[in-house]
């Protein structure tokens, strides 16, 4: 049997997901005005950056949590050892971008920028994998996994809402040390929030002690013994894992939605709802309904299992998108639907990973052997798919409206092509998702028990 969840475990988990993920999401949300404003790397250079690394990363992404799975346990077990030491190092690579965009020659500027993003991605990569791939280590049952998913992602929907106030403040301070518009002002940000980095996996680190198996005890006990995973496991793990294909379809189509939702709302409060000034309270309004949706999933959770729950949440996302389109008129009606949206869909989110750690157990429970850190790893894959979709669907959905930024005034066809965009695209990806889950994903909560139970079973007889 598993250690049972310690009360620190249940009260701080995902405290380290939010000062892990607050530096990431200061990038999300300034690298490319920080590029183009204070860097001022020319526009050719920032998108051929921006697309080598994209389209390296999509072909990366799988194989973080299978190279973790083909490690042995090293000191304080397999994804311990890896958030304890990669954490500085991402840490360092992070500030180093930030400061490497500042070289005088821009083609120079590329190749350091984009060696440095590729290694980056590898390490941060790996770090965040390995630190999703605890949730499975030190959870015995659907239950815990769902209340540790759905803290961990409130917490890092709460790191949006605390990164309007800190990273201004910090931005500002620093602009005072070193010059307003300065490359050493931002770059002194992310030094901030690489520390908080190391912090949060430190934390993380020291709230999983005693979960996972260490390199010396694997050598004192056959029955804890955790084997590398072989390249024919791996392949089996992915497979004869129908559960996990089939989320993974799933789960790009509500990643596509999220990236539509995010790269059009500017365009949809700025032209379609002539109501620029909403916007910041659309941000940090709908933020906070995804804290609220994650914190949801963890007390649903322990009402019904995790399949029900996503059937539940998909059809409420397209109703609210129906209420947001037919009140697009009217900005803060617009806001308090996608706002209700934005709170499913993190709770779908939320039970997505859930599903992802039960899709690990039904693989250890096919193939005999653990490969957490591969089926984790796979939840990198979607998101960065959804961000190709995008980046090309984006600017064709935009063109296809006829919108033009610089006209005196918008055509009612052009708002009506924006908000059909924001909502319609977005309907019809989650009622794929929902179709997918309903018909064709077969783990239900039950099985998952009866799996793990099959599994510590085995384990006991190992002894």
């Amino acid at each position: 049997m598993k250690k049972p969840l310690s009360k620190a475990l249940k009260t701080w988990y995902g405290v380290g997901d939010f000062l892990f993920d607050i530096q990431m999401s200061f990038k999300t949300y300034y690298w490319n005005i920080f590029l183009t404003s204070i860097a001022q790397l020319p526009l050719g250079t920032i998108a051929l950056l921006n697309t080598i690394v994209s389209t390296c990363e999509i072909f990366m992404s799988p194989f973080y949590g299978a190279v973790m799975d083909g490690m042995k346990p090293m000191k304080w077990g397999r994804y311990r050892s890896i958030i304890m030491l990669f954490a500085p190092i991402t840490a360092i690579l992070a500030i180093a971008q930030w400061f490497a965009a500042g070289i005088s020659d821009p083609n120079m500027a590329l190749v350091v920028l984009v060696v440095l993003a590729l290694v980056f991605a590898v390490f941060f990569n790996m770090q965040n994998t390995a630190n999703l791939s605890l949730i499975p280590v030190v959870c015995s049952t659907e239950e815990e996994r769902s209340t540790l998913s759905s803290r961990r992602w409130a917490w890092i929907n709460f790191d949006k809402v605390a990164l309007g106030v800190l990273a201004a403040s910090l931005i500002a301070f620093f602009a005072g040390i070193f010059g307003e518009g300065s490359i050493a002002s931002y770059g002194m940000v992310v030094v901030v929030f690489g520390v908080t980095n190391v912090i949060g996996m430190f934390i993380h680190f020291k709230l999983t002690d005693g979960y996972e198996v260490t390199a010396a005890e694997a050598a004192a006990s056959p029955a804890k013994k955790s084997n590398a995973v072989s390249l024919k496991t791996m392949a089996a793990t992915i497979a004869k894992n129908p559960p996990l294909l089939v989320l993974f379809l799933a789960n790009c189509c509500t990643s596509t939605v999220s990236f539509i939702i995010a790269m059009m709302a500017a365009h949809v409060f700025n032209y379609a709802l002539e109501a620029p000034a909403m916007f910041a309270f659309y941000l940090t309004a709908t933020n906070l309904g995804a804290v609220l949706g994650s914190l949801a999933a963890g007390i649903l959770g322990k009402k019904m299992d995790a399949k029900k729950l996503s059937m539940l949440c998909l059809p409420l996302c397209i109703v609210f998108l129906i209420g947001a389109r037919v009140f697009a008129a009217n900005p803060i009606l617009f806001t308090i639907f996608i706002l209700c949206e934005r709170t499913f869909s993190n709770c779908n989110y939320s039970t997505f990973v859930t599903m992802y750690t039960n899709c690990a157990v039904y693989a250890e429970h096919k193939t005999g052997v653990n490969s957490t850190g591969l089926v984790m790893g796979i939840t990198n894959v979607p998101v960065k798919i959804a961000v190709l979709i995008t980046g090309a669907l984006i600017p064709g959905v935009l063109a296809a409206t006829g919108f033009d930024a610089t006209a005196a005034v918008i055509p009612e066809a052009v708002k009506s092509g924006l908000t059909n965009a924001f909502t319609l695209l977005p309907m019809a990806c989650y009622a794929a998702a929902f179709l997918i889950i309903t018909f064709l994903f077969k783990l239900t909560g039950k099985e998952v028990a009866r799996m793990q139970d099959e599994i510590n079973a085995r384990k006991n007889s190992e002894a």
